[in-house]
């Protein structure tokens, strides 16, 4: 099912089936130039590992995607090299793999480790920040990444009322737009 967006300069477009290019590209239609947004549901396990050799085809596929629609795709990954796992966000771009936004927080202590740090990722329309999974939960994220970001972008894995109080809640205390993306749906605050 996709949806649209529209928050400051970027329309948004949102895709919360797993990924089929054909019916994703179908729905979308003139897609020149757009975002896409993903959620979890859009692949199984992306394993580094084969992707590096060209083995695997999940990050590939996106960047090949991203080409063909001329625009920038975030998607909702569980990645591993060796036995490390983490959730992630791959952003690709015209043709490229530009970086995966690892959750920096586990607050539930599940298997998934964490990076170091949020990412702001900037293009024409602005600077978006991500938010993966729990990390939209804590206000101490909010506070790194809002002086950064022209809008919050929110990739929850599952479904949770709670992270969507959440983010409305620190989206209204910081004034900012977000778009918040689970295995559900998607939820949104513009200016």
């Amino acid at each position: 099912m996709l949806s649209a967006v529209k928050l400051n300069n970027f329309t948004f477009k949102t895709w919360t089936g797993a990924f089929c290019p054909k019916s994703i590209h179908k729905a979308m239609g003139d897609s020149s130039g757009e975002v896409l947004v993903m959620g979890f549901n859009s692949f199984a396990d992306v394993d580094y590992s084969e992707e590096i050799t060209g083995a695997g085809l999940c990050l590939r596929r996106l960047s090949e995607f991203s080409e063909i629609m001329n625009g920038t795709v975030y998607c909702g990954v569980k990645t591993r090299i060796l036995d490390i796992k983490h959730i992630g966000v791959a952003v690709c771009h015209k043709g490229r793999v530009v970086d995966v936004a690892d959750r920096a927080s586990n607050l539930f202590g599940d298997a998934y480790g964490t990076s170091p740090r949020i990412k702001v990722f900037t293009s024409k329309m602005g600077k978006v920040g991500v938010l993966v999974d729990t990390d939209c939960l804590l206000e101490s994220n909010w506070q790194k990444t809002v002086p950064h970001a022209d809008v919050m972008l929110c990739v929850n894995r599952g479904s949770s009322v709670t992270a969507q109080e959440e983010v409305r809640l620190y989206s209204q205390a910081y004034k900012i737009p977000y778009l918040y993306v689970d295995d559900q749906g998607v939820e949104w605050r513009g200016d």
